[in-house]
């Protein structure tokens, strides 16, 4: 995988200032055969494969939000993910990830909920799109 070295772990971003239709990328990974294996099969034994495991999404998935907020936006709280694969993609590839803000419900008082939305792609075509929902402090709570 590429090296995210350079973008910080935790974010000065903060989820009440997140729009719906905010994006950011794309993103470009490149998976290799040992990070697909460690992906497949049991923890922490590696099985090797022409095909990119569907625990590759997550990893993928996690660096674009960390690239695309400058890092991750402590005190939330993942509620959700959904996966949805429309094609494989070889287990050593290169990947293509935008991320946007698809939805927002944010009440005064009340935990902001925030789902991302990241399509990814292989070679200009979409493979897999994948929303999380995070929940989040109100914006009194977070500041």
């Amino acid at each position: 995988m590429d090296d995210i070295a350079d973008v910080p772990s935790i974010s000065d971003a903060r989820y009440a200032d997140l729009a719906v239709g905010d994006r950011w990328g794309p993103f470009e990974d490149r998976l290799d055969a040992d990070a697909s294996g460690a992906l497949r099969g049991a923890l922490g034994s590696p099985s090797p494969g022409a095909r990119a495991p569907l625990g590759v999404l997550p990893l993928l998935t996690l660096r674009a939000l960390r690239r695309a907020l400058g890092g991750i936006i402590p005190g939330g709280v993942l509620m959700g993910q959904r996966f949805a694969l429309m094609e494989s993609f070889p287990a050593d590839a290169r990947t293509s990830t935008e991320v946007w803000v698809s939805w927002r419900r944010e009440r005064p008082g009340a935990p902001c909920l925030t789902t991302f939305t990241f399509a990814v792609a292989h070679e200009g075509r979409p493979k897999a799109m994948v929303d999380w929902t995070i929940l989040a402090p109100d914006a009194e709570v977070q500041a």
